[in-house]
């Protein structure tokens, strides 16, 4: 990849003679050069990264609309958009196993990341959802009583998410996500994490445990 600084193809997107242009985020013009075909077969190595390129490619896609809540801010630090700030702050860190056996490591994925205090946590299964529940006090002064809880179910077999991004403040100490909609008999990831009323800062997500619906 590489920016275009000058030339009649700064805000350009699409593809010309096989280079294809794009616009980040930030207002910068990237262009990219299409791999040729292979004609050795791939190494170890290779097949590797292709099955992991793959296997979180289909992990994010029930999170393509999330990752706008989750990574924001992150993105920006980082100047790319926020699928892909939830991609690089995850993939290397949760995939697992020997190939082709590969995984994701579900407890270690980050759905929001940042730096204002979480809390201490917990999730029930209940007939309309998940009860959460959590400490009130961080002991922090960064955390405030109007922080907005995020509640998150993923649904790994359905590549369905269930989330509400904030309404309940951090001081009432408990809230419940409903998943009226969601076929029962499958497991739920369970995540829970903290945004400031003013939506400038956000806590890195914990993983409350697996649950079946």
């Amino acid at each position: 990849m590489a920016i275009v600084t000058s030339g009649p193809y700064v805000g350009f997107s699409g593809t010309v003679d096989g280079i294809t242009y794009y616009t980040l985020r930030d207002g910068r013009t990237c262009a990219k050069r299409k791999n040729p075909k292979r004609t050795k077969p791939p190494t170890p190595n290779q097949l590797i990264i292709e099955q992991d390129t793959k296997l979180f490619a289909s992990f994010m896609q029930p999170f393509q609309d999330f990752a706008h809540v989750g990574f924001d801010l992150e993105a920006k630090k980082l100047r790319m958009n926020p699928n892909n700030a939830m991609v690089k702050c995850n993939r290397a860190s949760t995939l697992q196993g020997e190939y082709p056996n590969r995984s994701i490591n579900y407890p270690k994925v980050l759905v929001t990341k940042g730096p204002l205090p979480g809390a201490y946590s917990a999730a029930q299964m209940t007939s309309d959802g998940l009860v959460y529940t959590w400490t009130t006090k961080s002991g922090s002064t960064i955390a405030h009583h109007t922080d907005q809880v995020i509640m998150l179910a993923y649904f790994p077999d359905l590549k369905e998410t269930r989330y509400l991004a904030g309404g309940t403040q951090r001081s009432s100490g408990e809230a419940l996500l409903t998943l009226d909609g969601i076929k029962k008999g499958y497991q739920a990831e369970v995540y829970i994490s903290f945004v400031s009323d003013d939506r400038k800062n956000i806590s890195d997500s914990v993983h409350l445990g697996q649950f079946i619906w």
